[in-house]
């Protein structure tokens, strides 16, 4: 069974914008916003913030978002060596509800990553090049938004 609710003319035309944007009718998008805000009440180590990339699903209490926590799973961390090695702050429980998160909405965790990883390939290029031959590269003078995009752990060494 559907339900019609009602929504002033600024909020749906910014549903209509964002929609557009991602490609999805309004409807859809509407729906998939409020199941997953709704249904964040089965994560209490998580919740909804807002950044310079719009809302995103953070972890409660820190600064990290669900997606920094797939980028290291992606990368073939499992959920201890995450929690104990490289974000410690984090427990494991709240490393597995990032992650069960990610399991039940892939898709904007996805497309945040998708992101994120354009911005830190253009730093990296940035950093390396420098801003001249970065501008004569791209086209473009603006300084990428992220400057370290790449930990510095990266950049070193191992002493493996």
């Amino acid at each position: 069974m559907e339900r019609t609710i009602t929504v002033s003319e600024r909020v749906y035309a910014a549903l209509q914008r964002q929609a557009g944007r991602t490609r999805q009718s309004p409807d859809t998008l509407a729906e998939n916003w409020l199941r997953q805000h709704l249904d964040l009440e089965h994560y209490p180590e998580l919740e909804w913030r807002q950044g310079p990339g719009g809302w995103r699903v953070g972890i409660k209490d820190t600064a990290l978002d669900v997606y920094t926590v797939v980028g290291y799973s992606h990368a073939g961390y499992n959920p201890l060596e995450i929690a104990g090695e490289l974000l410690p702050r984090l427990s494991p429980e709240q490393v597995r509800a990032a992650l069960r998160y990610y399991a039940e909405y892939p898709d904007e965790i996805e497309r945040i990553l998708a992101r994120s990883e354009t911005e830190a390939s253009k730093a990296w290029l940035y950093r390396s090049l420098g801003p001249e031959a970065y501008r004569r590269l791209t086209g473009q003078s603006d300084q990428p938004r992220i400057q370290k995009a790449f930990p510095r752990w990266r950049d070193t060494p191992s002493t493996d």
